[in-house]
């Protein structure tokens, strides 16, 4: 990719955010990018076939990012509970820096496009099986199994997408300890799940790389 088309895959993706953020992609046109962000069509069909697969890019590069954060955070957390919640916090951390990238990954993502829809499956189930990685501690004669994960993860991120629906991610801090009380209680039971409720949150140390 030449800097010129770097540069204006650069002004696409800022204008995509922009206007999913102020408007929807649901009613979002493509002449309407093609204005904001400066770029004429021919010029956007060398880069993208059709805004699907812009929103689609620009998509992967927020989840690779958050990805490489969270996995920064983790480095070094010994117990699964210690790894789950430097997730929690990264992910929440991530959304929290740019309202746009919370809008686009939380929100918007459920009326784009075939690929997007595949990127986000993908994601929720990498987030999945960090939390199935607490099925061999489990507390009980049985392990919670996939199932369990699946349901935490969709509890999680349907209180995350309600946040940013109603922009309410400035508060959403606050709320990583019911959230992992919520993840914990059905692995390890009552008294590790309040336990959580009283662990303050980690330093905030900012992106890093896997």
């Amino acid at each position: 990719m030449s800097d010129a088309t770097a540069q204006e895959a650069q002004r696409l993706r800022e204008a995509l955010l922009d206007l999913c953020s102020e408007r929807g992609y649901k009613k979002l046109k493509l002449k309407t990018v093609l204005e904001r962000a400066e770029v004429d069509e021919a010029a956007f069909k060398a880069i993208y076939p059709d805004l699907d697969a812009c929103f689609a890019a620009v998509l992967e590069e927020i989840y690779e990012e958050f990805f490489a954060r969270a996995s920064a955070a983790m480095a070094g957390q010994s117990s699964w509970r210690d790894r789950v919640r430097a997730t929690a916090y990264a992910w929440l951390r991530y959304l929290r820096s740019d309202e746009r990238v919370a809008r686009v990954a939380a929100v918007e993502v459920q009326y784009a496009g075939k690929r997007a829809q595949e990127l986000f499956q993908e994601t929720f189930f990498r987030m999945v099986k960090v939390l199935d990685e607490g099925s061999p501690e489990a507390d009980g004669p049985e392990s919670p199994g996939l199932a369990t994960a699946i349901g935490v993860g969709g509890v999680v991120f349907a209180r995350v997408q309600e946040g940013v629906a109603k922009g309410e991610l400035g508060l959403g801090e606050e709320e990583v300890p019911q959230l992992m009380y919520a993840a914990v209680f059905p692995y390890l039971g009552s008294e590790a799940a309040e336990e959580e409720l009283r662990i303050p949150p980690p330093p905030d140390l900012g992106g890093g790389g896997i």
